[in-house]
């Protein structure tokens, strides 16, 4: 699969031999999923060249720093949430609702924090997030067989034959849309910064601030270079703990977008994909010898790969050979997805096969996608007891095999959307109205993230059980109390 290479190559991180190389290119000659049937070829290399020589999203700073954070994680001193839309829209909507998803994403790490005493690492589904796998090419939409809708990268949501057809340009509308983003996040750290310490910062991105420590910081483009804790959680002088700002992160899933956003450091020779801080490779793209996990192998940035309940323990130990050979701390995220039926069953092998190979993964929860169901009238559903439950079991394998959990994963909307069924929101499938506004997949209304992040909250302080007197919920039972 490696194979020697110009002098540009960078050595895969973890190879031991310079005769293992990696290329930015190399995905192309292995087997590869859920890629769109491009019917222009041309148009398709024109935008992927025009990619190549526009600036990076994201900094190789960011990117370290969020891998020091994830370090924290995998040995127990932080906890991962990592929660956003299922599929960003593309419009000026995106970049309008940066401030609402910080706010909740910030409330919900802050609620972990004052339970746990641990700083929250909080990561946005944000800034990329515009594809999605889909189950089949094909989806019927009012009695006419359409391509499916692939996310806002791909192809429009609309029943329209010419709009579902894989359009290339918007892959450069998908760079334009997280520039916007990652915009937005930088005006709200400059202002949290502000906020602070007022007279450090007297001009947004000034050539440098003074710390708490009273040290000069310089300002090098990045986000750690505004806020030195940026995207932990942080002790207030209040006495309770203060939201700092998102990273970035999406299923890097089309890779005619990311190969070209993949940049050399020129002082380590790594090759980071600057289109995310933090990419992850999906369930569905997760084989090994194939085109993702090749391509994520390569790069320095931590990366997350989502597991599920086929997912053998010989398959999830050699995934972690591949992504993080070297065994370094805050590489790799592994996210389980089993469903709540298949948790207890599925998950404990995996566990244990990890911890006998002593790689130092981050455990995270990712208790939505095993828990999706179809509505009569062909939209989605998840119920919030099967949310609970679903973490409640991934706490208890954990506890029992002796690692600890160390993230969530969440599918989010601040305000009230109707999407999942359950308290905080409609109590019935019947009860989802307007309310639904979901470009793909239900989320979590932000009563019900609140909800779910004090729970997450309660189970990690309480060491996995939050509490003899909370029992796992039924399908339809209330799921959160208050202890």
């Amino acid at each position: 699969m490696y194979t020697a290479a110009s002098p540009t190559a960078a050595i895969l991180p973890g190879r031991r031999s310079e005769s293992l190389v990696w290329r930015r290119d190399d995905w192309r000659r292995l087997p590869i999923r859920q890629q769109p049937s491009w019917p222009d070829t041309a148009a398709l290399d024109a935008v992927r060249n025009r990619l190549a020589t526009l600036p990076p999203l994201t900094s190789v700073a960011d990117v370290r720093r969020l891998e020091v954070s994830l370090a924290k994680a995998a040995s127990g001193r932080a906890f991962l949430l990592q929660a956003g839309d299922c599929a960003e829209p593309m419009d000026a909507s995106g970049a309008a609702a940066v401030r609402g998803k910080n706010r909740l994403i910030g409330a919900m790490a802050e609620a972990i924090s004052d339970r746990t005493g641990l700083p929250t690492v909080t990561v946005g589904r944000i800034g990329g997030q515009f594809a999605k796998p889909r189950s089949r090419p094909t989806e019927t939409v009012d009695g006419r067989e359409l391509v499916a809708f692939r996310g806002e990268m791909v192809n429009d949501p609309r029943a329209d034959e010419r709009l579902r057809t894989p359009d290339p340009s918007r892959l450069l509308g998908a760079y334009r849309a997280s520039k916007a983003v990652l915009n937005e996040l930088y005006i709200i750290a400059h202002e949290t910064a502000v906020r602070r310490l007022p007279d450090a910062w007297p001009a947004p991105f000034t050539t440098g601030h003074v710390d708490e420590a009273g040290l000069v910081r310089s300002w090098d483009g990045s986000l750690r270079s505004i806020l030195g804790d940026y995207g932990e959680t942080r002790r207030s002088p209040s006495g309770g703990w203060a939201h700092t700002g998102l990273w970035t992160s999406h299923e890097a899933l089309i890779l005619d977008y990311e190969e070209p956003l993949v940049r050399r450091d020129p002082q380590t020779g790594e090759w980071f994909l600057l289109s995310t801080h933090m990419p992850w490779i999906g369930d569905r793209t997760r084989r090994l010898g194939e085109a993702h996990v090749a391509f994520h192998a390569g790069i320095a940035n931590p990366v997350g790969c989502k597991i599920g309940p086929s997912t053998t323990p010989d398959e999830v130990v050699g995934l972690c050979e591949a992504l993080n050979p070297t065994r370094k701390p805050g590489r790799l995220t592994l996210i389980s997805r089993m469903g709540a039926d298949a948790v207890h069953d599925r998950l404990p092998g995996l566990v244990r096969a990890v911890r006998a190979a002593e790689h130092p993964v981050v455990w995270v929860c990712d208790p939505m996608h095993g828990n999706t169901e179809r509505l009569p009238d062909g939209r989605k559903t998840r119920r919030v007891a099967r949310i609970a439950a679903e973490i409640r079991g991934f706490f208890e394998v954990l506890r029992d095999v002796g690692e600890r959990p160390g993230g969530l994963h969440l599918e989010v909307a601040d305000g009230d959307s109707a999407e999942c069924v359950g308290e905080g929101g409609p109590m019935s499938a019947e009860e989802i109205g307007d309310g639904y506004r979901t470009l793909c997949d239900p989320r979590l209304n932000e009563k019900q993230s609140i909800m779910i992040a004090d729970l997450t909250g309660r189970l990690l302080a309480r060491g996995g059980d939050g509490g003899s007197e909370q029992p796992v919920p039924a399908a339809d039972e209330a799921v959160w109390t208050r202890p």
